[in-house]
């Protein structure tokens, strides 16, 4: 496997955190060269941006043009903030982007902007752009009361589409925000024919740092278990 796409049942359910910490525990533990990419950020901000944030906990010196090649002012849908901002997406772009990342790295992380069925311009989903790359999965789900209906519906659209999914890690956003928190993770290995990895711990307004980059690395290592097959 040289590549992983990273998607959210959701948006702000900490895709960003639990990827970027996947990147530091492989860079850091594994020694691994790690690529990133986030095709399309919307909400863009120079100075606090998810791609930024990827680019740091992964230590990849590439460029934030090829990291994040559109990127969008406005807080909306790619679709939506592309048309606002008069900009035809072009998958074939995103496509040769991918490429070089891929092969300048010994392993690229991918990560999408909201769900799995997020357009990116009219008529074409991330579910596509996970389908034209043939790469595989892994989910994030926040850990608090609703999670399971959204996890389950995430994993079985990705099924669905013949898209592999190595697993679901769940994301403490908020220190235990339910009592659903304890159940969550027994229900969703119940009814789901993927491993759940983990539950990623409460981390509190994280600032991006040297420090950081090892402690959520730290984190990962303690907390999720990864399938044999990743790097």
């Amino acid at each position: 496997m040289k590549a992983l796409f990273v998607t959210g049942t959701g948006t702000g359910v900490g895709k960003t955190l639990v990827g970027g910490a996947l990147c530091a525990y492989l860079s850091l533990k594994r020694g691994i060269d790690v690529g990133v990419m986030k095709p399309i950020e919307t909400g863009w901000n120079p100075s606090n941006s998810d791609g930024l944030t990827l680019k740091e906990l992964s230590g990849s010196n590439d460029s934030i043009d090829e990291i994040v090649p559109y990127r969008f002012y406005q807080p909306l849908a790619p679709e939506v903030a592309a048309q606002k901002e008069n900009v035809e997406v072009s998958i074939e772009k995103l496509d040769l982007i991918y490429r070089k990342l891929l092969n300048s790295h010994d392993f690229l992380v991918i990560e999408g902007a909201g769900g799995i069925l997020v357009p990116l311009k009219e008529g074409f989903f991330f579910s596509d752009l996970v389908k034209m790359w043939n790469t595989p999965v892994l989910v994030v789900s926040e850990n608090r009361l609703g999670t399971i209906n959204c996890t389950l519906l995430t994993c079985h659209f990705l099924f669905s589409q013949g898209i592999q999914v190595i697993g679901v890690i769940l994301n403490e956003k908020e220190k235990r925000p339910d009592d659903s928190c304890d159940s969550n993770p027994t229900i969703l290995k119940k009814y789901l024919p993927v491993p759940v990895l983990g539950i990623f711990p409460n981390v509190e307004k994280p600032v991006l740092s040297p420090s950081l980059r090892k402690n959520l690395s730290d984190l990962f290592e303690e907390n999720i278990k990864l399938p044999p097959f990743l790097p």
